[in-house]
């Protein structure tokens, strides 16, 4: 199970170097068409400058023109009016003719002027409307080459979103296994404390020191403070020990056991010093001189006496001396078991913290991609949506 969460900690790494090269590359290549999307903004910028210069200079160009057409028709018009007067001249004097014939002659150069006049008229008005119509046609010219940069500038944004919108789905699927890979291990880590819990129970042992804080000082201890406290994997009858010393701690509880060892100590040596008083004062009682009698029944008394207090003192000593090499041994014991406990705990501890850490990096990770990919979906659809108006409007 160790090296499960070994692998899982070595493949995370390795996704995540990946997913930096990735992240590195991907910049690179938003770089490098930023860049080609300016100089193709700058190059249809000075394409647009050169097509209105050439349409200002055909403007000038077919305006010149036209005054040129105003100037020379009317010269046009004179002379042909100097040649009809001249005909007429000619003609007229030849009024040797016939009236009849020259009655006709005068309506046809009539016909002639007015079919003349009409001619000049519509060829003026057909000038007029052709040059209006190619002043349309250059701004519609204009106009359509301006939509057709506004659609390839929109194209661009497309493919620029489109790839965004594939990386972001790629970091996504990442987060995911990353996401997918922290639960198996915290799974695991689950199993592992379940068939920790079963071990204890079926070899009788209890597991001391986490069941002292309840929820809300467990919710105000920090982790400093958590590594602080000592657990230790018991019997039930050390544990039943323990639990007669009062609420805290495996530290605490052993403190106050080693306390209470060097009260009873204390209370043996007090005993000790009792005794060696009275038996030097028993000893001084017998080098005084005494009457016989009075002597031999005090004498007895106290030797009952001491003899009662002796005995109960030998085996108050021996009781607190058996206690104390209890204590002691459980003592020993238990800081062995503790320290093996803090040891696994520690490790324990660590791990599912920095399991708990990167869980809660990869949801938080996951809803940002989430959030994101709602975004760029969204800014796509406005795209594909402003595409389709401009091509309609082509």
């Amino acid at each position: 199970m160790k090296m499960d969460l070994e692998r899982i900690g070595s493949r995370q790494r390795d996704n995540s170097q990946h997913f930096a090269a990735e992240s590195q590359a991907l910049d690179q290549i938003a770089k490098e068409a930023e860049a080609r999307l300016a100089a193709r903004r700058q190059a249809r910028y000075e394409a647009r400058n050169i097509r209105l210069k050439e349409l200002e200079k055909k403007q000038k160009e077919d305006d010149e023109n036209k005054a040129n057409s105003n100037h020379v028709y009317p010269d046009g018009v004179r002379m042909r009016e100097e040649r009809r007067r001249e005909a007429t001249k000619n003609l007229s004097s030849r009024r040797s003719s016939t009236d009849s014939s020259e009655d006709g002659f005068n309506l046809n150069v009539r016909d002639l002027k007015n079919d003349l006049r009409d001619v000049e008229e519509k060829f003026r008005k057909a000038m007029v409307t052709n040059a209006s119509l190619d002043n349309e046609k250059a701004q519609l010219t204009y106009q359509v080459d301006l939509l057709k940069d506004q659609l390839e500038e929109r194209e661009e944004q497309n493919a620029l979103v489109v790839r965004e919108l594939r990386e972001k789905n790629r970091e996504f699927e990442l987060m995911k296994r990353s996401y997918a890979e922290a639960q198996r291990a915290v799974q695991l880590l689950q199993a592992q404390m379940d068939e920790q819990a079963r071990l204890l129970s079926e070899r009788g042992m209890v597991l001391i020191g986490q069941e002292d804080c309840d929820e809300d000082e467990s919710a105000a201890v920090d982790e400093s403070e958590q590594d602080k406290r000592t657990r230790a994997i018991v019997s039930s009858e050390t544990a039943n020990i323990l639990g007669t010393l009062g609420q805290g701690p495996l530290d605490v509880r052993i403190k106050r056991l080693a306390d209470e060892r060097d009260d009873l100590q204390d209370s043996v040596r007090r005993l000790k010093l009792d005794l060696e008083e009275e038996r030097s004062r028993n000893s001084k009682l017998e080098k005084a001189p005494f009457n016989p009698e009075e002597a031999d029944w005090e004498t007895k008394k106290l030797i009952d006496d001491y003899k009662f207090k002796m005995q109960k003192a030998e085996q108050d000593i021996n009781t607190l001396q058996t206690n104390v090499a209890r204590m002691e041994s459980q003592v020993i014991r238990y800081k062995s078991a503790a320290e093996t406990s803090e040891k696994s705990e520690e490790e324990l501890k660590v791990e599912r913290r920095k399991l708990q850490r990167e869980l809660r990096e990869a949801t938080t990770r996951v809803e940002e991609l989430e959030t994101t990919n709602k975004h760029l979906e969204t800014r796509l659809g406005k795209l594909k949506t402003a595409k389709s108006n401009l091509l309609k409007e082509l």
